[in-house]
């Protein structure tokens, strides 16, 4: 509501502001009015503005906190879990795209002029919506992730021991209407001979380099209705490091070297930050030395990473550019073809 209020404020603001510049030479005493009347309502607009989010972030954190404090208050032992549901949505997901790639088939299929482009993109669709269907459909009735003491668990990889995660990422998705999907990512490096049970369709993807099998990735997608994406995040590092010591960032976007020396840096700065570091740096200057070469290596190599990433980009970008003109001139090089 407030949202709406502020909105209609901006819009007032604009408007009177015109109306001042449009009259500033036949009235200026009034177009001065106006134009201070005006700009003083979009500055009451942003203003409140920022405080909604700021008060919406702070409610935001308080449930996230609050969250975390249940859990810790929960026994030690088995019941000590936290099961995260997703629901129904992504059978309902993989079903309409399925439907949606079977009915561009049929269009494509019917079309006089046997375009072979939406021909493509519905054969596209029904294995890549059967296939999300089916994963979809292995989860059902069961939680989508498992949180405890012991480790995580996905309907489709079964129960994974923290000694075996090697990173957690919190990673978020915003589409253009401005909603967000969430995803925890869970680094396990050794995941075929660990996960108690491997889905088929992951030994499939694992065929095209896709999948937990084939990148060591587990991804799991979190609701945002009853625990907080953040906070499920938040509890994950926290039953992971109480499990194996572990804390500190990772990024599935960039490679294993990177992701150590990231490691290696943060772990450095931490023990130079505890109480006493600087006598036992003057006590032993040798390891200092050592550690400062390390990390002079690390941080080339980070930045040796980042320029590989803009290449990455770069080159993609030179890719698909091309791609996406061609697809768009070829309604026209279909009509110059035919004649």
């Amino acid at each position: 509501m407030l949202q709406l209020v502020n909105l209609f404020l901006v819009i007032f603001g604009v408007i009177a502001a015109g109306s001042g510049l449009v009259w500033w030479r036949s009235q200026p005493t009034l177009a001065l009015l106006l134009l201070v009347f005006g700009l003083a309502l979009i500055a009451l607009a942003y203003f409140s503005d920022r405080g909604r989010e700021r008060r919406a972030e702070q409610r935001k954190r308080a449930a996230i906190q609050q969250r975390i404090d249940e859990f810790a208050r929960r026994p030690a032992g088995s019941s000590q879990t936290l099961q995260v549901h997703g629901g129904l949505r992504y059978v309902l997901a993989g079903l309409s795209l399925t439907l949606l790639g079977v009915a561009v088939v049929i269009m494509a299929s019917a079309d006089v002029r046997h375009d072979v482009i939406p021909l493509m993109l519905g054969v596209l669709l029904v294995p890549t919506g059967l296939l999300f269907l089916l994963r979809a459909l292995a989860g059902v009735g069961q939680p989508a992730l498992e949180l405890d003491g012991v480790g995580f668990a996905t309907p489709l990889t079964g129960r994974i021991p923290w000694r075996e995660v090697s990173g957690i990422c919190l990673r978020t998705v915003t589409q253009r209407n401005g909603s967000e999907s969430f995803f925890l990512m869970f680094r396990v490096q050794r995941f075929a001979r660990v996960a108690p049970r491997i889905h088929w369709s992951d030994r499939l993807l694992a065929v095209f380099h896709l999948g937990a099998l084939a990148r060591g990735v587990v991804n799991v997608s979190l609701p945002s209705k009853k625990d907080p994406p953040a906070a499920v995040y938040a509890l994950a590092r926290q039953l992971w490091k109480q499990s194996t010591g572990n804390d500190y960032e990772w990024s599935p976007l960039q490679s294993d070297a990177y992701n150590e020396a990231m490691k290696r840096a943060g772990a450095l700065a931490a023990r130079l930050d505890e109480p006493g570091a600087m006598e036992a740096t003057l006590a032993h200057p040798e390891q200092m030395e050592q550690a400062m070469a390390q990390m002079s290596a690390d941080m080339a190599l980070i930045a040796a990473e980042h320029r590989r990433q803009a290449k990455k980009q770069r080159w993609m970008l030179a890719l698909f550019l091309p791609l996406i003109v061609l697809l768009m001139a070829w309604p026209w090089i279909m009509r110059l073809w035919a004649r």
